[in-house]
C-alpha cells in the first residue's frame, strides 16, 4: 500500500523512539501475570521520570525523559533490526533451503564491521556479530571475534554463503524491506522440509 511503501520508512524512527517505553510496559504487563520477578531494578525507569519530573516539572521532565529513551531506543532497536532485516535475510526460499539449523542462522541474521577490534564495537552495542550470537547464544561476546573466524572458514569448507555486510548499505536494505517487505505472506519452513 502507499503508506507501508511511502510513509512507514520514515515513520519507523518515531515508532522505535517508544520501544524503550513499549518493553517496559510489556514486560510490566509480565510481571503482573507473574512470569517475571519484581527486582529493584523494574522501578528505575518510573523513578528517573519521577527525579526528572520534580527537578524540572512535569511537562520539561517528560520531555527529557523522551528525549534520552526515545534516542536511545531509537538506536538500540535499529541496530536490533538491522540483524534481521536486509535483503538475505528476508529471502525466505533460501532459509526454507537450509538443510540444517545452522545454516538457517546464516540466513536469519545480518553482520557488520567484523574486523573492528573488540573494545571499538562498542558503538554497535557489539550486535556486530549478530551471527555468532544466533549459532552460540551463551557464548560471552568478547569471544565473538574469534569465532567468527572459525565460522566463515566453515561456510567455505562446507559451501554455505555467508554475508557480512556494509551496516549503511544493510541499512538500506533494512528500510527498504519495511518499504517493500520481501517475505510477506511466505512461510519459513523448519530446515530440511522442502
Amino acid at each position: 500500500s502507499w503508506v507501508q511503501s511511502h510513509l512507514m520508512p520514515y515513520l519507523n524512527p518515531v515508532i522505535l523512539s517508544f520501544g524503550l517505553l513499549g518493553n517496559y510496559v510489556f514486560h510490566s504487563g509480565e510481571l503482573l501475570r507473574g512470569r517475571e520477578k519484581l527486582t529493584v531494578w523494574k522501578l528505575a525507569l518510573p523513578l528517573q521520570w519521577v527525579l526528572l519530573a520534580t527537578r524540572w516539572g512535569v511537562g520539561w521532565g517528560t520531555a527529557l525523559m523522551y528525549g534520552w529513551t526515545g534516542t536511545l531506543g531509537i538506536y538500540y532497536f535499529t541496530l536490533a533490526l538491522l540483524n534481521h532485516n536486509p535483503a538475505h535475510c528476508m529471502d525466505i526460499s533460501a532459509r526454507n533451503r537450509s538443510k540444517d539449523w545452522g545454516e538457517a542462522q546464516m540466513h536469519a541474521s545480518a553482520d557488520w564491521c567484523v574486523n573492528m577490534p573488540f573494545n571499538r564495537a562498542f558503538v554497535f552495542l557489539w550486535l556486530n556479530y549478530h551471527t555468532v550470537h544466533h549459532m552460540f547464544p551463551r557464548v560471552d561476546f568478547s569471544h565473538h571475534p574469534a569465532i567468527q573466524k572459525i565460522m566463515v572458514h566453515t561456510c567455505k569448507e562446507f559451501e554455505i554463503k555467508y554475508e557480512c555486510g556494509n551496516p549503511v548499505e544493510l541499512y538500506k536494505e533494512m528500510v527498504q524491506s519495511f518499504a517493500s517487505p520481501r517475505s510477506l505472506f511466505q512461510e519459513a519452513l523448519v530446515y530440511g522440509t522442502l
